[in-house]
């Protein structure tokens, strides 16, 4: 195994940036997918902060488009779940994953990155319960974000739906995807993101990612 396949390179990530975090509003029913947000916002502003290190040419100073070659399939850190995702990307460190984070990797070269958190059954109702709670916590993100009507889907072999959220972070206009999985054993919030300029080439690359989500038996 390589040094780089064991994690990021010299240089991948942005220093940390101070700034002040966002002021979350009342909690919902609850508080993890707040967290969740929370996390969200802090990887895109550091990634937006990279922007001037490169975006256009990967590390060896191949064109970003050619960076990803092959799959390897990653497990989540609770062990419940999985992604298939490009081997270029990396996990993220750990002041940009967020407490609730079981899984969070990017190319920030691309400026692509996912996420997934898991959430158990018994803190909702049943799955309506649990959708309307995190469309409450989408639309209370900063910068009076916008969720749209949602697209129902199946992930992994269980039903799901998709949201698109718009929104900005520190002024950027930033696109989140929320695809929320009623597992057997849990229900899975698996969210992906990019800058709004990167619509086009990113969210199907990213809606592919998100489609190879598994749940594991357990």
């Amino acid at each position: 195994m390589s040094e780089d396949s064991r994690g990021p390179w010299p240089g991948q990530f942005a220093p940390p940036q101070r700034f002040l975090a966002p002021v979350p509003p009342p909690p919902p029913k609850s508080t993890r997918l707040w967290v969740g947000l929370s996390a969200l916002a802090a990887v895109l502003l550091a990634a937006v902060t990279w922007l001037v290190v490169a975006t256009t040419t990967g590390p060896s100073g191949a064109p970003a488009a050619d960076v990803d070659q092959g799959t390897s399939v990653v497990t989540a850190r609770d062990g419940r779940s999985r992604l298939t995702l490009p081997t270029q990307w990396k996990e993220l460190p750990p002041e940009y994953r967020g407490e609730a984070s079981v899984l969070t990797y990017g190319q920030i070269y691309q400026e692509r990155y996912v996420m997934v958190i898991t959430d158990e059954k018994a803190g909702f109702a049943d799955f309506a319960d649990f959708e309307e709670t995190a469309i409450d916590s989408m639309a209370a993100m900063p910068d009076y974000a916008t969720v749209d009507q949602g697209e129902e889907l199946t992930v992994g072999g269980h039903p799901a739906v998709r949201y698109e959220v718009t929104t900005k972070i520190t002024g950027v206009d930033a696109l989140f995807w929320y695809t929320l999985v009623n597992g057997e054993n849990g229900y899975y919030q698996v969210i992906s993101w990019t800058l709004a300029e990167r619509r086009e080439s990113a969210e199907p690359a990213l809606r592919q990612i998100v489609s190879t989500f598994e749940e594991i038996p357990g």
